[in-house]
This record gives C-alpha cells, sequence and structure tokens, in this order.
C-alpha cells in the first residue's frame, strides 16, 4: 500500500468515523442529556469515538483535509438520496437501500 493510498483508506476507515461521531453528539445532545438514557448498544458504539482528544484530531483532520473532504461529500451525496426517499415516502427505495446495506455488511464481515 503506498502512502497516498493509506490516506485514503485512513479517511474513510478512521477519520470519517471520528467527524461523523463528533458532528452527532454535538448535534443532537449538547441540550439533551437525557436522551442518552434511552440508547442502546448501538448509540454507544456511535458516541463511543466522539470527543477523542482535539488537538490529536484537529492535526489529523487537517493533514489529510483534501481526502477527508472529498468523503464528506460522498456522504453527503449519500445521505441526500436517503433524504429524498423519506421526503418522497418511497418506502421501496428505502428498503431496497438497507437489503443493499445488509449485504454489503454480511459480505465484509465474511
Amino acid at each position: 500500500m503506498t502512502p497516498a493510498e493509506h490516506d485514503e483508506a485512513c479517511a474513510v476507515v478512521s477519520h470519517l468515523p471520528h467527524l461523523f461521531s463528533s458532528v452527532y453528539l454535538e448535534a443532537f445532545f449538547a441540550d439533551r442529556k437525557d436522551w442518552v438514557t434511552l440508547g442502546g448498544a448501538s448509540f454507544r458504539d456511535w458516541v463511543r469515538i466522539a470527543g477523542a482528544c482535539p488537538e490529536i484530531w484537529v492535526d489529523i483532520f487537517w493533514t489529510n483535509r483534501k481526502r477527508v473532504l472529498a468523503h464528506v461529500f460522498r456522504f453527503q451525496e449519500k445521505l441526500q438520496e436517503i433524504v429524498s426517499f423519506l421526503q418522497e415516502g418511497d418506502a421501496e427505495k428505502l428498503q431496497a437501500f438497507l437489503a443493499e446495506v445488509f449485504r454489503l455488511k454480511e459480505d465484509l464481515q465474511r
């Protein structure tokens, strides 16, 4: 793996999870700490990495920002696709998306 390939992979498998979990936590729990008690294992998994050492993560995000941004934009496009399914009431497309994600997860766990 080249250094560039390493940075690309790390942007996806390491940097984005930190960024997304931090945004999630700040967006929904800054003023609703009481909701935390309703969270189960998936919530704990999602926020476990949020709020890691800011000095380290700002350096990581800054150093690899071009790749992080590229993948944030890709994520944003996919999220907008799901938003449109929900806005349009298209349960069939939402079901197809979730089925594809289930298949992908199963393939990754083999």
